[in-house]
């Protein structure tokens, strides 16, 4: 069977030295390549992922080119991929007596023992590489940091990376890896010091400051981090992921209008991404814009029929509107995908409780209050469905729980008040309203939220004026 092609392999006449080389591995015809073919064809089937090929080549590489230096490295780099990585380091030994001051060899070991690892060696065998090269110190200084991160020591892998990124400002691997280091080492402050220093030499860098907001959105610092994001677009008008991470921030800060445009802006320097789109319906969701958020809910499942958070953002979309049918259908589909998420529990028991399911909208708040014991909105939403359901008593009693576990949650004493109140017992529900607006004053218009007619109730008016 003849060689599938990959049309990314260089030209035609690359594509030409499969073909032939096809014919030799069946024994009908014999080609010769020299040792630069060879190490193309090599590299053509290891980066393929076809090893078996490339062991097939590489002896008929050795046979014609016997005492290649180049080819004994390839053979190497072969039996790493074999994980024969002593044999590999066997090979390149005796290399090294006949080529001793041969860069190439020194890095091979080091990507020897980086594969056992056995990372000091690694780090040895990358010095001295360093020290015998003239041209490819950018990847040895990288190999360097990543030793050193293997080593657990990023202080060190900060070091390489400065010293490269010195000589190789332009470095993209470099950069990202260094706002790495800093952050796993948890030097984000020393980190953004860094790459404002860096910035100052090389201000158009776009990648310098998508990892300078990156550094400063983990140490919340969102409005320098959206100010670097700027500086990212700015520096780079298509940079995708700089309007991406903008748009994160602006949704971190509130700002969803200015959110959606930097997210529409990804989509068209991107296409459609499910994440991008849930981004969006989030954005509308909390502006309230239900009929928008709706939509790109949708087109984030057209994308990813699994996204769960797209399927359970739609669904409440179609709760605000007012179709709890189709709301449930969409929560059927969350729960499928993870019926041990609390979250979708909680939906889907507002869902039953919108269509008067009343089993099923229990069920699936006892399951939320087990799942998540740390939730106390749902002791809200169970205790309006127990006291519109005429289990009054049980409704407080419940709601009484939750008061219980979270002794400073005043939307619950404010409940618990209105519950007192609408059962006759206005003592009682002016002592819990007024411990509650102990705790917080601003959340006493939750009553008539609930509520509205209370509005109406003189007593209740003057009480909170």
């Amino acid at each position: 069977m003849k060689e599938d092609f990959d049309p990314s392999y260089d030209d035609n006449n690359n594509q030409d030295r499969l073909v032939k080389l096809e014919d030799m591995f069946s024994d009908t015809a014999y080609y010769y390549f020299d040792v630069n073919e060879w190490e193309g064809i090599i590299d053509h089937y290891l980066n393929t992922l076809r090893v078996e090929k490339a062991i097939k080549a590489l002896d008929f590489a050795q046979y014609q080119h016997p005492n290649s230096a180049e080819l004994y490295l390839k053979q190497a780099e072969v039996l790493m991929e074999q994980n024969e990585h002593n044999k590999a380091i066997a090979v390149l030994k005796k290399l090294q007596e006949t080529y001793p001051f041969n860069p190439d060899i020194f890095i091979g070991m080091g990507d020897a023992y980086s594969r056992k690892m056995e990372h000091y060696n690694a780090i040895i065998n990358y010095k001295t590489a360093l020290e015998l090269c003239e041209d490819g110190k950018e990847e040895i200084y990288f190999q360097l940091a990543a030793e050193c991160q293997s080593l657990e020591k990023p202080a060190q892998a900060i070091y390489w990376l400065k010293v490269m990124l010195s000589e190789f400002p332009d470095s993209i691997e470099g950069l990202y890896e260094m706002a790495f280091c800093y952050e796993v080492n948890g030097t984000q402050e020393a980190g953004s010091e860094f790459f404002k220093t860096f910035l100052h030499s090389n201000p158009y860098n776009h990648h310098a400051w998508f990892n300078l907001g990156n550094l400063y959105t983990t140490l919340e610092k969102y409005e320098e981090a959206l100010n670097a994001f700027d500086y990212s677009v700015i520096s780079f008008e298509e940079f995708s992921s700089g309007w991406y991470n903008k748009g994160n921030i602006l949704g971190r800060l509130g700002r969803y209008k200015d959110a959606i445009e930097a997210f529409e802006r990804t989509l068209e320097l991107e296409g459609p991404a499910a994440q991008t789109y849930f981004y969006i319906g989030d954005c509308y969701e909390n502006i309230e814009k239900f009929g928008k958020a709706k939509q790109a809910y949708q087109k984030s499942i057209e994308l990813d029929h699994d996204h769960l958070d797209a399927w359970v953002g739609a669904a409440n979309c179609y709760l605000e509107l007012g179709d709890a049918e189709e709301a449930l259908n969409f929560c059927e589909k969350a729960l499928k995908l993870d019926a041990k998420n609390s979250l979708v529990q909680y939906l889907y028991g507002d869902v039953c409780k919108a269509l008067g399911y009343f089993d099923a909208a229990k069920r699936a708040f006892d399951n939320v209050i087990e799942m998540d014991p740390s939730n106390s909105e749902v002791y809200l939403d169970y205790s309006d469905l127990l006291f519109c359901n005429d289990e009054k008593f049980k409704a407080i009693e419940l709601l009484n729980a939750g008061i219980t576990l979270f002794t400073n949650q005043p939307d619950l004493i404010y409940r618990m008040g209105t519950y007192h109140f609408l059962m006759g017992r206005k003592n009682s529900a002016f002592e819990f309203w007024t411990n509650a607006t102990l705790i917080d004053d601003n959340l006493k218009q939750s009553i008539f939220e609930y509520c509205p007619q209370l509005k109406a109730d003189i007593e209740i008016k003057d009480f909170f004026s």
